[in-house]
Parts: C-alpha cells; structure tokens; sequence
C-alpha cells in the first residue's frame, strides 16, 4: 500500500480524503502539529483551564481512585531490567509518529552500545494536545502508538504506565482513566494500572513513584495513603516522576511557587523522612531536556533533577534556564521525632538540549509568525479592519458639510470623502477617532499591557503597551487615508472606500501588524532573557517547531546499578510510507530517512547505593 495513498498535506485534505483515511488506518486521522497562538485554540484552551480548574477543586478524581493497585512488583526480573520514559506526545503527528516508531524498535544503536527496547514505557504526562478528549487521544496517541507497533510477541509484551499532566486533566480526566486505567491495550503495549497515579516495585531495592498534581494542586490524601503503604525505608532507592519541573520556578528572591511545595513536601515526608534515598527526580511539561545537580555529595543534597519533556510537543527554549537555582528543602525529621531546620541547597544546571546556541537561533523564527501562524494573522487583520472602520466612520461624521468656493465668499457641497482627501494625514486622524476607534484602542491596549512579561515594573509595561498600540493604531490609519486619498471618486465613493480601504488594512493587519507583534515579543525576550520566562513561551509556542526531540531509555543491570541514556533526535521524520497490516509497523520513514539518534551527554550512572557515578 503506497504512501500515495494519503494526501500529506495534513491541513489541507477534503472531507473525501479524510474519510479514506480514516478507513484505510482503521479508525483515525493524522493530526498537524497545534497552532498555539490561534484565536481559536487560545480561547478554547483558557475556558478548558477556567472550567476544569473550577471544577477540579469540588470533584477531584483523584480522591475517589479507590481501584485495588499493586504495586506492579517486577523485583523477580531476571537480568537487566530497560524501562523506557517518554513525556509530552501526542501534538502534531509527525514528531510523535517519530517517537513512537523509535521507542517500538527493538533495540536502538548509540556510539556502537545497543539499547534494547524496555520492559516497560512510562509516560511522563500531556499525552494529547490541545485538549483532552477521546477523539484528540485516538487521533494524537493512540493511532500513531499502535502504528509504530501494532502487536508484541507472545511473552514479550511491554507493559504502558502513564501519569497525567495538565492537558490530561482538561476534561476532568475522563478520557485519561478510559483510555489508561484500565486492561487495555495500545498498539502492542500493555496497560494495567487503576489509578492516574503509581509504584513500582524493582530489582535491588529500586522504586519508581509516578504522582498526580493535578492542576498544580497538593497531591490529596487517598494518594498520600496509597505511597504510604509501599512501606518503603532504609536501604530503598526512589526514582520519583511527577509531571511539571516545578523546582525551575523556585529561584532565589522570589516567593516559592506553591507546586514546589507540594512535591517538596512528597520528596522529603515521604520518600526521605522514612530512610529511603531520592535518587532522581524526573519530569516533562516543558519541551526540552535539562539536567539539574545538586551541589556535594550523599543522600542529603538532594535528588538529580532531570526534564525530558522531548515525546512530540513543540519545543521549549533551553537558554533562558537558570544557571543555578537555590532550593529550600523541609525540615528534616530526627530521631527524636524533632524537625532539624536545614541549609538551602544549591542546583546546578549540567546539560541541556538544544544547546544554548541553537535554541537562541530557533527563537528568531517568530519574527515568521505571519506564515507560521495564519489564524493569528488573520486575527490581526480583523482588528485593523476594525480600526479602518472606525476611522471611516468617524470621518462620515467630522467633516461632512459645505466648503468655500476658491475665490468667492459663496460655499458649494463637496462629499464627506472629497474633503477627507484634502486633508493632511494629522487631521484626518485628528477629526476620524470614532468612538470605536477609542474602544479598540482600549482593547488592543488592554490585551498587550495584560500579556506583557514585565511584571515586576508596571510603568515599563504601560509604556511598552502604548507604544505597541500606538504603532498598530498608526498603521490602519496610515492605510485609510491613503485610501481616501488615493481612490479615485469615479463611482460610489462611500462603497469604493469601504470595500479598498477595509481589504487593504485587513491585508496590512494580516502581515505587517503580525509581524510588529510577534517583533515586540521578540525584543521583549531578548531584553529581558530568562527573566521573561512566558515571553520565552510565548515566542517558541508561536512557531509550533517540531525538531530537537528526546526521550530516556533505562537500565537497570544485575548488580543493582541504575543508568540513564538521554537520547536526542536532532530532526523528526517528515516523510513516512504507509505499509502493511499487523504485525508490521503501519509507518516506515521514506527513503531510508530513518531518524537519526544520538546520546544528548554520556550516560548518568548510580550505584547499587543511589551515589551519583561521575
């Protein structure tokens, strides 16, 4: 079955091609990567965050998760143990199919070393995107899942765990608990937990906890219970997943994010108040991988912190992380039952990727956001429109009326538009604001002072705001008047005006008004730097970029040693053939352009103790 089969085009296929689409891959549909700054996803991603943070405070699913679960015990495992860990899939379906197909392989060769594929595939959290629902999950997770391997070998069966993230939780969690909590099966992984949270139980004393946050809430007491009873103590080494890198915010001089001190409560009552070692602390959420150790050595400094949120989502800026961060842990619990204040412990950054340099280089492709990003330039085109007409509007009104005759003492008609045409370019605005104008300049105003990453100084970002609005406002302006000028009055004047002057500032708005806004963002981000950390978002969800993905691939040998492999892939698969049924993948890249994978930074190795092996 050619690949000619499927029109590639992922934005642009007919109502017919989806169709046979939808037959010919057996119940869904490729998805394009999420526009983020699309009016519409926009507005329909703040009233999920609005409705399920509502009602995530009167009915949270957590607390009624009373499902007998483990934990999953694979401490009999004979030999190495490969667990792979994956977060943040399921946006457009290039990159995730890219991902999926690599974690289905059953080994993958890095520097002459072959990684076989894990016993087990754990989920880090925001599986689909943008929203959750159970035609986002077929389309966005599951199809492209059980694509890349359609069934396993009898006996060889990995088993699937995941952990919610917030877009999880965007539909109360409905579609996640269907889909993952139960027996079930995607592709040829096996799920089986029962609750949106879970342990592990491994060779040599080892655990992993996958915890649910939530909405970035406190982790509720029916879960604090089920950790609890995993009696784990002395000699037992964590391996903690959570699903936002919440220590990022919590840098020194600032007010400690309430999310850290929810997991710091969790990593220090209970994993480190019972004796265990917090060995490393894994996550996703934001779309890079960065490395994070704690300054000294033993179990006190605290866990290695890693990000690797690389399973498909766009990509997120790496340099504007903090070089260090300065985390306050908890009081430490005493033999005595007392609580031991204790000294902030520094965190260093080890390793990202991207690299500095090139996600700086990425940054600069917002300045493309009117190509990148139609929905939003056409938004833009509306409110120059708008503004366009208010103008007009406005002119109708100040300088209708007769004006002398050259010459003479006597006055003649002349038309509202004749006499806007006269008229320098200062006058014309001076005697066009319509009371719509004034309003939409309020609301442009409104919306850029409001989503300004210049918190901390209020004048600065009323200024920046004004400007920006200003240059907006001089822009539809500058298009009507050169339009009452410049429209030669041979037909209905008032109608020839309104339909140029309109199509043109809607056609300026589109380009030239996306392109001043996404520069404003620009310059904000590279002013300001990592103090901007939501211009930093803002200027990398613009562009949706689909490259520089990762994942972490496990291993824990016979000896009890854990070692971590992060693997990078440079360049997803854009071109893939559609081949054969099961057992074969449905997806094979074309023309031999397998994606390439490499090791992000040497292996991060722990000893049967928990001690970081450098």
């Amino acid at each position: 079955m050619a690949s000619e089969r499927l029109n590639d085009s992922l934005r642009r296929r007919s109502a017919a091609e989806l169709r046979e689409e939808r037959d010919a891959l057996g119940g869904w549909i490729r998805q394009p990567e999420v526009r983020w700054l699309d009016p519409g996803i926009l507005a329909r991603a703040g009233v999920e965050v609005a409705v399920s943070g509502t009602f995530g405070k009167f009915a949270d699913k957590r607390e009624i998760q009373t499902a007998e679960q483990g934990p999953f015990d694979y401490s009999a495992h004979d030999g190495e143990l490969w667990i792979d860990y994956l977060s943040d899939t399921g946006d457009g379906w290039a990159a995730t199919q890219t991902m999926a197909w690599l974690l289905a392989q059953p080994s993958l060769t890095i520097e002459d070393r072959v990684l076989p594929r894990g016993r087990m595939l754990l989920l880090g959290g925001d599986q689909v995107y943008p929203t959750a629902t159970p035609e986002a999950y077929e389309d966005r997770f599951k199809g492209p899942f059980a694509a890349a391997l359609p069934q396993s070998a009898a006996g060889e069966e990995p088993d699937l765990f995941a952990l919610p993230g917030n877009h999880d939780w965007y539909d109360g969690l409905v579609s996640f608990l269907r889909l993952f909590c139960s027996k079930n099966w995607i592709g040829g992984w096996r799920t089986s937990q029962r609750r949106s949270y879970f342990a592990l139980k491994l060779p040599g004393d080892w655990w992993v906890f996958a915890i649910d946050i939530q909405l970035d809430t406190y982790i509720d007491e029916v879960q604090l219970e089920y950790f609890a009873s995993q009696s784990i103590g002395p000699g037992d080494k964590v391996v903690l997943l959570t699903a936002k890198p919440s220590w990022v915010a919590a840098v020194d001089g600032r007010v400690e994010p309430s999310t850290w001190r929810f997991l710091n409560f969790f990593e220090e009552r209970m994993v480190r108040d019972t004796g265990a070692r917090l060995v490393a602390t894994i996550t996703g959420d934001r779309h890079h991988y960065a490395r994070y150790e704690p300054d000294g050595e033993g179990p006190d400094v605290g866990p290695t912190r890693i990000t690797a949120g690389g399973g498909g989502a766009y990509l997120s800026a790496t340099h504007t992380l903090e070089p260090e961060l300065l985390l306050k842990p908890l009081p430490r619990k005493t033999a005595a039952d007392r609580y031991e204040e204790r000294e902030p412990v520094v965190n260093r950054l080890a390793q990202i990727y991207p690299a500095a340099k090139d996600s700086r280089r990425c940054s600069n492709g917002i300045l493309k956001l009117a190509l990148l990003n139609p929905g939003f330039g056409t938004l833009m085109g509306v409110v120059y429109a708008l503004v366009g007409a208010g103008l007009l509007s406005g002119a109708e009104s100040g300088v209708a009326g007769p004006v002398a005759l050259e010459g003479s003492t006597a006055y003649a008609p002349i038309s509202v538009y004749e006499a806007v045409g006269q008229q320098g370019y200062l006058d014309f605005v001076s005697t066009s604001f319509s009371a719509l104008t004034v309003v939409l300049a309020l609301v442009i105003f409104g919306g850029l002072f409001g989503g300004l990453d210049l918190k901390q100084s209020t004048p600065a970002r009323a200024i920046v705001a004004f400007l920006h609005t200003l240059v907006h406002l001089l822009g539809a302006s500058l298009v009507i008047w050169l339009a009452v000028r410049l429209v030669p009055d041979v037909w209905d004047a008032k109608l020839a005006l309104w339909v140029a002057g309109l199509a043109v500032a809607f056609v300026v708005g589109r380009f030239f008004g996306t392109t001043v806004f996404a520069l404003v963002l620009w310059l904000v981000h590279r002013i300001r730097d990592r103090k901007a950390q939501n211009a930093a978002n803002e200027v990398f969800t613009g562009q949706s970029i689909v490259d520089y993905k990762n994942l972490l691939r496990i291993c824990l040998d016979r000896g009890g040693a854990l070692t971590i492999h992060p693997l990078g892939v440079d360049r997803i698969c854009r071109d893939w053939d559609l081949t054969e049924r099961a057992p074969s993948p449905r997806f094979e890249p074309r023309d031999a352009k397998r994606p390439q994978v490499h090791a992000i930074e040497r292996p991060l190795r722990f000893d049967a103790d928990g001690n970081r092996v450098t």
